[in-house]
């Protein structure tokens, strides 16, 4: 039986850091400290219960950072997805051979400040796939993973579990193209595939591909916009969507109600990606 490979991280390119981790503050997401790469560059992260969001700002154009660079320079946004691998150079390799054009496996490190002030490096292995469709797909090697899911970075005042749902937009005449593509990526079960919406489970977690004429009718409103190919919106489970909405008042946050279990922030208050709020059920 084929075992998908889960959602790893989301990755949010701000151009400007600062304000971009000041709104996701305002959201009511706690931020890990910012964490600067040996590659050149720097981030806060989100991190929620087997995945996490990832704000991202890169110190300038080189090979490693070139496609990130690009999406900064176009006012940044959702840019990529990663799926969590236990060996992402045997991974590569076995893309490769089913004729996959994979980048080299790259390894890098980031300092971890905890709490009792002490500092270690938290070090990773990715690799990318360049022609992965609609926007960056890239597998991540956590060697130490202890450093970044801990307590004290989990718990959120929104509530925030974890990522349920990433919505990718694509040319209509790639929409089953790009399914398939990811259902092999992911080793994910395509629940859904017609000529402009696809739906791929990969694991407790979901990947749904559209066009930008379907966008509504795949997030289930039509305040979601995006017409060119990328990350539209992503949707989060909270336990609590009431203290959520509460805190977003308090702040001044702006914000849509959609139904009684699920609320929408706009990509403007969000570093560029529409966060659609859903309410655990059970």
């Amino acid at each position: 039986m084929t075992v998908p490979r889960p959602i790893d991280h989301a990755v949010v390119v701000c151009p400007d850091l600062a304000a971009g981790a000041e709104q996701w503050r305002r959201l009511g997401f706690t931020l890990t400290p910012m964490g600067f790469h040996t590659l050149g560059s720097r981030n806060h992260c989100v991190m929620l219960d087997g995945n996490y969001i990832e704000l991202l700002q890169v110190e300038g154009a080189s090979p490693a950072r070139q496609y990130y660079w690009n999406v900064q320079q176009r006012g940044g946004g959702c840019a990529a997805l990663s799926s969590r691998t236990q060996d992402a150079a045997g991974d590569a390799a076995m893309l490769r051979a089913g004729g996959w054009h994979t980048a080299d496996p790259i390894a890098f490190s980031r300092p971890v400040r905890l709490d009792d002030g002490s500092e270690h490096p938290a070090s990773f292995v990715v690799t990318a796939m360049d022609d992965a469709p609609g926007a960056r797909f890239f597998l991540c090697e956590h060697r130490t993973p202890e450093l970044l899911w801990r307590p004290e970075w989990m718990a959120h005042p929104n509530g925030a579990l974890s990522i349920s749902t990433m919505f990718l937009v694509v040319a209509p005449s790639l929409v089953d193209a790009t399914g398939r593509a990811y259902a092999e990526l992911l080793q994910a079960e395509l629940t859904e595939l017609s000529q402009h919406v696809c739906s791929l489970a990969v694991g407790d977690a979901t990947l749904v591909i559209s066009t930008p004429q379907a966008l509504s009718a795949a997030t289930g409103t039509e305040l979601i916009r995006r017409e060119g190919p990328g990350y539209a919106a992503m949707r989060l489970r909270t336990d609590s969507l009431d203290a959520a909405r509460e805190g977003w008042r308090r702040a001044g946050v702006e914000y849509r109600d959609l139904s009684a279990t699920e609320s929408l922030i706009p990509a403007d208050s969000a570093a560029g990606v529409a966060l659609l709020f859903e309410q655990r059920r059970g």
